[in-house]
């Protein structure tokens, strides 16, 4: 998922000069409607994991994979510029959804010992897809156009990412199944000195939203994405 995501997301470029010089717009109009994207995501973020907490996380993550798929679709019957800014947003929307407000939910519910191992893993996703799939990008506005582009793009993300992760991807783990610990549901974790705790696999176990608004911690790394 996270392969599909961040290629498709950021293959912006590729397509900057090819759109602008078919229809006459500037780069600023176009880089607008990436600009206009990027603060859907960021205001949308909590939303994605408010959801996240409330309802199936998989859901979630598949709804945003199949929206920003259908806008990537969508951009390759563009005419308009406000045809771009709106199907910008609503990618911005779908990608949100799929974003690691999400993701983190189910590698939580799967890892404990190891969960910054497993986080780190699944986020080379993102950099195999940019790696991966800019170039192909790229190679389909030569040769064959950059509505074309899109539409490969698209497919990645329908045909191959969301099928994918409908049939293999489980938002936690099932009857007889522990997270990151075949013996036990539960994983000894040093904690002080003095002072061990047993980590749940239970990822609502912790602390509660305005708990974690009252650390130093949470504004420094809310500081952090902002900017």
């Amino acid at each position: 998922m996270l392969f599909g995501g961040a290629g498709s997301r950021f293959s912006f470029g590729v397509f900057l000069r090819p759109v602008t010089e078919e229809f006459e717009w500037s780069r600023a109009s176009m880089a607008g409607a990436l600009a206009t994207a990027g603060l859907a995501t960021g205001a949308l973020r909590p939303v994605a994991g408010m959801l996240a907490d409330r309802y199936d996380p998989k859901r979630v993550v598949a709804i945003g994979v199949l929206i920003g798929g259908l806008a990537l679709a969508g951009m390759s019957s563009v005419q308009q510029l406000w045809h771009l800014y709106a199907l910008f947003t609503i990618m911005g929307i779908g990608f949100t959804l799929a974003s690691p407000a999400a993701t983190a939910k189910i590698i939580g519910a799967w890892f404990t010992r190891r969960r910054a191992l497993a986080m780190s893993i699944a986020g080379t996703g993102s950099a195999a897809g940019e790696t991966a799939l800019v170039p192909v990008a790229a190679l389909a506005v030569v040769f064959i156009g950059w509505r074309e582009g899109y539409l490969i793009l698209a497919g990645v993300l329908v045909f191959f990412t969301l099928p994918l992760m409908l049939l293999f991807l489980k938002s936690r783990p099932g009857p007889g199944q522990h997270a990151d610990e075949p013996g036990g549901p539960a994983v000894p974790v040093k904690r002080s000195k003095s002072e061990t705790y047993r980590a749940s696999t239970d990822p609502n176990v912790g602390m509660s939203f305005g708990q974690a608004c009252r650390t130093g911690l949470f504004w420094r790394l809310t500081l952090g994405f902002f900017i």
